[in-house]
């Protein structure tokens, strides 16, 4: 492989101090913050059935990542608009990217330093793998998933600013989940953080749920299991590929292990140890 994004984890392990300001009267109480490709979809859709839950018609709001709004006099409105549908239900929503976006969790934490927080996490190979065949699908990734990783988000793409760039292509940066934990416990209570995998919504479905609704102070509420918006794999993930990538993770993974106490043994499973998958790249960068 040539080389990896100019980006490194270190860009997302530095934060702003959070600015500690009153919460609005009636705020957001909990945020699904990530992450991306992580089962969020699923998780707001079977949340979205709670009675007691007051959730958007649409998921991701991607309001604390919008850096285009005026952060020094935030003005939450429009936020607050797509609430309202549930009479005294719990506010709360889910935008994968605020786990992160450069300072959304800042925001997150100035405007309810009260709010709740949940974050799904997956296999950061799978996921960036993942991440690659939404943009292929959605036609806006030309490259094969060797040379998207190593084009990273500095790349120029038609028609793309370059915070859009890095919205699109950032499948190896969104993957250092230990970094994201790390400031998430820098912001927020500990007591406030819910982390999960996947595979736990997955493979126990209605316990999981409950220990949502637990943490969200609600009662249990039956929710059919269901396989929500899942796509087909059409190009499989290559084995030399998730060995160079699980060696860029494996110290970031430990970090995230210890801080966590979520297992990776599953994921690390199909290709043995992080960082024990070691494989020379291919010259031409076919290989990452």
């Amino acid at each position: 492989m040539a080389r990896f994004p100019a980006l490194s984890p270190a860009l997302f392990s530095t934060w702003l101090p959070a600015r500690r300001l009153t919460a609005p009267a009636d705020p957001v109480q909990f945020v699904v913050v990530g992450v991306q490709k992580g089962g969020t979809s699923a998780l707001f859709h079977f949340l979205s059935q709670h009675p007691g839950i007051d959730a958007p018609r649409q998921k991701e709001l991607h309001f604390f990542d919008d850096d285009r709004r005026r952060w020094d006099r935030p003005d939450y409105s429009d936020y607050h608009r797509h609430f309202g549908r549930v009479r005294g239900g719990l506010r709360g929503e889910a935008t994968p990217s605020y786990i992160w976006w450069p300072n959304a969790l800042e925001g997150l934490a100035a405007y309810n330093p009260d709010v709740r927080i949940i974050a799904m996490f997956r296999d950061p190979v799978t996921r960036a793998h993942a991440h690659w065949r939404m943009n292929r699908a959605r036609g806006i990734e030309p490259l094969d998933f060797a040379r998207a990783v190593c084009a990273g988000v500095c790349r120029g793409a038609a028609g793309l600013r370059p915070d859009q760039a890095l919205r699109c292509f950032s499948y190896l940066e969104r993957g250092f989940y230990g970094a994201q934990v790390e400031r998430l416990f820098h912001l927020f209570p500990r007591e406030q953080i819910l982390l999960m995998r996947q595979e736990d919504l997955e493979r126990d479905h209605h316990a999981t749920l409950d220990r949502v609704f637990t943490f969200l102070g609600l009662p249990p509420h039956p929710v059919c299991a269901s396989r929500v918006f899942e796509g087909k794999v059409t190009a499989p993930l290559p084995e030399e590929d998730a060995a160079y990538l699980a060696a860029v993770y494996a110290l970031d993974m430990a970090r995230f292990e210890a801080l966590s106490g979520c297992e990776t043994g599953t994921w690390r499973k199909a290709g043995g140890p992080w960082g024990a998958r070691g494989v020379t790249p291919s010259p031409g960068g076919a290989s990452v």
